[in-house]
């Protein structure tokens, strides 16, 4: 596999007359990346990483809700360490099968121009996005073609399930109760089971439809860099706020909606700054502001998290401290 991917140079190469496009590089077999790679510097792996998992296996919705309905807390503990375990087979599942398709189909997944790339797969942007499918299409048999479908569409079906039972939950919980005060358990069933789910799957379908051509458009247009990038304009003032609700009982409900918008706030200001200033193709000169050359996503995550914190800390320090008795745990608890 090593010695066909490094030969997995596409036609266009040649056609552009520059010899870095396209090109397969030494690097791409080594997971930590030079400090001043544009996507996955070392630092950033090492470190901003760290804040993303963390916000995920501590604070999302989605887990926090399935870590709730386990038996008991040794039950949830040992779930979470098991999936854990288990994030360990992307690199075989995704990362290796997405290289041999790159070693089979080159012209096809390493396509170099907008011309060959919307011939391929529609996206100028580029048509990594389309290596796994085509390699199940290209090599699966018929039987195991349909068998695969019918898996990944059950993945997906679990995942927008627990997101919808998250929205319903945490709507009926946090927002219908402020507008009904003494609901009924009925009436939240009704609500939170029933009209929000119903009303909710059918907006956020249209959404995502309608959101399909700006996640094409984003950056060089590869979904898993897309998700990362907004999980890192989302994450980090959130898992700012819960660690200072933590560790730190001097934090304040004022300091952690400062921290929270502040982070939001930063977090918006660089998606629309990375969706206006497209990263440059091979051979293009990369005209965009300093701070975003020089501050890749998961950088900027990092640099997010400690700011959210730094307003939490500060906000907190300045208004009213809460009452001990809400910060104070019996023995019991």
């Amino acid at each position: 596999m090593y010695t066909e991917y490094m030969k997995a140079i596409p036609n266009d190469t040649y056609v552009l007359g520059n010899t870095s496009c396209g090109v397969p590089r030494e690097a791409d077999w080594h997971i930590f990346q030079p400090a001043s790679d544009p996507q996955y510097p070392w630092p950033g792996v090492g470190f901003g990483i760290i804040i993303l998992s963390s916000y995920f296996w501590c604070s999302n919705q989605i887990i926090v809700q399935r870590s709730l309905a386990s038996k008991n807390l040794h039950h949830a503990k040992g779930a979470s360490v098991l999936a854990g375990y288990l994030k360990i087979l992307p690199m075989l599942v995704m990362v290796v099968p997405g290289m041999i398709s790159r070693a089979l189909f080159t012209d096809y997944v390493a396509c170099q121009t907008a011309e060959s790339c919307i011939s391929v797969c529609g996206n100028p942007k580029g048509c990594t996005d389309a290596a796994y499918p085509k390699l199940l299409l290209a090599l699966m048999p018929t039987g195991l073609k349909g068998l695969m479908l019918a898996a990944m569409l059950a993945a997906l079906m679990s995942t927008l399930t627990s997101i919808f039972n998250s929205l319903s939950s945490i709507f009926t919980m946090d927002l219908w109760i402020k507008i009904r005060t003494v609901p009924s358990q009925f009436e939240l069933l009704i609500v939170g089971s029933f009209f929000f789910k119903r009303v909710t799957t059918g907006v956020i379908a249209a959404i995502s439809i309608l959101w399909i051509p700006i996640i094409q458009a984003y950056g060089a247009g590869e979904l898993f860099l897309y998700l990362q990038s907004m999980a890192s304009y989302l994450y980090p003032p959130v898992f700012a706020m819960f660690t200072a609700g933590v560790l730190w009982t001097r934090a304040t409900e004022k300091g952690a909606l400062a921290g929270l918008v502040t982070g939001v706030l930063l977090g918006a200001v660089r998606f629309m700054c990375d969706f206006y200033f497209k990263s440059p193709g091979c051979g293009e000169t990369d005209t965009r502001p300093v701070i975003i050359r020089i501050l890749p996503f998961l950088h900027f995550a990092l640099v997010r998290y400690a700011v959210s914190l730094v307003v939490i800390v500060v906000v907190s320090l300045l208004t009213k401290p809460l009452p001990a008795e809400q910060v104070t745990h019996s023995p019991n608890n």
